[in-house]
């Protein structure tokens, strides 16, 4: 711990804008800060953790070790740096309504072939939701991207007047009509919501918002398409979310690329933060979290199942959950879901019933081949304490799992938490997995982060899509605040199936 207290205090005195600079490493290697100039960053013969976001146009290079380095679209990067983060989000809303400049936080991510698109908040809001949604597309398997913000979500029948908000993104794609789409919930001050999707055919360019449902008091939107072209229900897409005013898990669905939706079906009783994946003969299996008490620390994780396209649902039970408060972090234990070619599926959240006395969180690992019955589930082998999982499996290798997540900085729990981005892999289904792989070069403060009323923030969910064969996690991370802004982004890796073999 001694070791990371020069680099932070350095960090905050890069707060100030300063000149251009060389920055060299030493033998050992270490943590090395870019400044607000173009800055020339040169790794030494260890591993270096190299933080050059938020600068300048920097030059980049790693030298000996596996670096981790977190740079911006314009920095030159080397190609001895093993680990690269490029920031993908930029927030331009610096009005003073209630957004807070510069956040971005709770990124989805979809991809198909080498193209990958990525949806975000973008000033976040304390009260709730954000200014917009923002959104990116890679078509090198997340290499580089390019950035768009969604077109105006007014919805036309909103009163003149009404504060709208953006919240809850998330990215699908629809492969019988070549269409993204970009799912979000809208939170207004006349205390209605909506549930919208943007389409794209190319997934930088957005139409305005489709209205999919409209309500009082509706909450964590998904989508998701069937794309396997032998299932019965080929390029009908899904949106489900919940409906606290009537005690309901909705879902809809459309067959025209999600220009049109269906009236709602009621799938079951309130649950929280759907999940819908598809199987490969078109059952959709929707899992979410069935919470106890408002701190939302025990419970249950439930499947909702539909062998007919939408039309009716069966319940099951994945398992029982307890959770560890993850204050003052807003990090509840919502699961992360995905199915592989194979059919099988795969649910993941944070759990703490392998630690006595409930004294931290794990990541937990439950799997399916009906969205019925469920195993028993079993912890993914990360020694820190860790929450926030998103979860991918490779649709061209059944069993080939990626998993990107928050954790507490090793032995900073015991003074003031500081927050970790990591990733993990597994060949065999999540049976085993490769050693961690830190994706933040330098631990987070939690003061850097968005403040909201349910704490600080970089996201209810992060996101892993594979690409071509190469895991691509999409997370936040965030620098010190510079004269009174936030300096919170979304940031995406490209990740090497040799760079992720040889941590095994």
């Amino acid at each position: 711990m001694r070791r990371l207290l020069a680099p932070l205090l350095l960090s905050l005195l890069l707060a100030a804008p300063v000149a251009a600079a060389t920055i060299r490493g030493v033998p050992a290697g270490g943590l090395l800060l870019g400044t607000n100039g173009g800055d020339t960053i040169r790794g030494g013969k260890g591993a270096d953790r190299i933080q050059a976001a938020f600068g300048g146009s920097d030059e980049v290079s790693c030298g000996g070790g596996v670096d981790v380095v977190a740079a911006d679209q314009a920095d030159r990067v080397a190609a001895d740096c093993e680990v690269v983060s490029r920031r993908i989000s930029v927030d331009p809303f610096t009005d003073a309504q209630g957004g807070q400049h510069e956040t971005a936080v709770e990124p989805d991510s979809f991809s198909w072939g080498s193209t990958v698109v990525a949806a975000y908040q973008l000033g976040r809001w304390t009260t709730g939701a954000a200014s917009d949604i923002g959104t990116a597309v890679s078509t090198d398997a997340g290499r580089t991207w390019r950035r768009a913000v969604l077109p105006s979500f007014t919805v036309v029948s909103t009163p003149p007047g009404t504060q709208q908000r953006a919240s809850d993104p998330v990215v699908a794609y629809d492969a019988d009509h070549d269409i993204w789409l970009v799912g979000s919930l809208t939170i207004e001050s006349n205390s209605v919501s909506h549930v919208l999707v943007a389409r794209s055919a190319n997934g930088e360019t957005w139409s305005a918002p489709v209205t999919v449902a409209t309500g009082p008091v509706l909450d964590k939107d998904w989508v998701a398409c069937d794309n396997t072209a032998t299932s019965p229900f080929y390029g009908r897409c899904y949106a489900a979310y919940s409906d606290d005013a009537h005690d309901a898990t909705v879902v809809q669905y459309s067959d025209d690329g999600g220009a049109t939706w269906s009236p709602p079906v009621r799938a079951g009783a309130l649950l929280v933060g759907t999940q819908p994946v598809l199987e490969p003969d078109g059952r959709l299996v929707v899992v979410a979290g069935n919470y106890g008490g408002e701190a939302a620390l025990t419970g249950a994780i439930v499947s909702l199942v539909s062998t007919d396209g939408g039309a009716t649902f069966s319940r099951s039970v994945v398992s029982a959950f307890r959770a560890k408060s993850n204050d003052p972090l807003r990090a509840d234990a919502l699961p992360s879901v995905d199915a592989d070619s194979s059919g099988r599926i795969y649910a993941v959240w944070h759990d703490c019933r392998f630690r006595d006395g409930c004294t931290g969180n794990d990541l937990v690992l439950s799997t399916s081949t009906d969205g019925v019955s469920w195993t028993t589930p079993t912890r993914v082998a990360v020694p820190t304490q860790a929450f926030l999982p998103g979860i991918a499996a490779d649709p061209s290798t059944p069993g080939r799992l990626g998993l990107v997540y928050a954790y507490w900085w090793p032995g900073s729990c015991k003074t003031e938490c500081t927050l970790g981005i990591g990733f993990v892999s597994s060949a065999n289904g999540g049976r085993t997995w490769s050693a961690p792989l830190a994706l933040a070069p330098q631990p987070i403060q939690l003061t850097w982060l968005a403040k909201t009323d349910m704490g600080r923030m970089v996201g209810d969910y992060f996101s892993t899509s594979v690409a071509d064969g190469r895991f691509v996690p999409v997370f936040a991370l965030a620098l010190p605040p510079l004269q009174g802004r936030f300096r919170e982004a979304i940031f995406a890796a490209s990740l090497s199936p040799s760079l992720v073999r040889s941590r095994r």
